[in-house]
């Protein structure tokens, strides 16, 4: 599974995700530390159905039963003056495809996606280039359409 975020102004942030089975969802996280769980209507992923409000306590609670997941970082601001490009952050999965292979040596080469930098152990990378090593644990930061960096998703973060 893969959490979308996306920042809300003035209300926190947004992490939206999809089930195996299609279900939309996402956890609003406010600067208070509450979160609203909402669940969205299965024909229509834009609409509410119900809203779960959690303190603090209780979300560290649920947060405790719920297992890891992979975290698309997108960067909405970058997208909003780049309409049709979609820019995310991306976390390389232990055994991925892209785990130790050069990027041009990954399914995702060729396709239209620029690489723009790796964060490794906090260090930013940028334009690594095509000979770039992909570790796990790297954050990869690519710019592409929907699609593709759809792709770039599926690939890094071992789905």
């Amino acid at each position: 599974m893969r959490f979308e975020r996306t920042v809300i102004p003035g209300v926190g942030l947004c992490q939206r995700f999809a089930t195996a089975h299609g279900q939309w969802a996402s956890v609003i996280s406010h600067p208070t530390g509450r979160r609203d769980i909402v669940i969205y209507h299965p024909e229509d992923s834009d609409t509410a159905l119900c809203t779960l409000v959690l303190e603090q306590s209780e979300a560290q609670a649920v947060a405790g039963v719920l297992n890891q997941a992979v975290t698309v970082d997108h960067l909405a601001e970058l997208e909003r003056q780049l309409p049709g490009v979609t820019v995310v952050r991306i976390p390389v999965a232990v055994d991925s495809i892209g785990d130790g292979k050069r990027w041009r040596d990954t399914a995702l080469s060729g396709r239209p996606l620029s690489l723009l930098a790796v964060v490794r152990a906090g260090r930013v990378v940028p334009t690594p280039g095509d000979d770039y090593v992909l570790l796990a644990g790297d954050e990869v930061v690519v710019a592409g359409g929907e699609a593709a960096t759809t792709t770039a998703v599926d690939v890094l973060a071992g789905h």
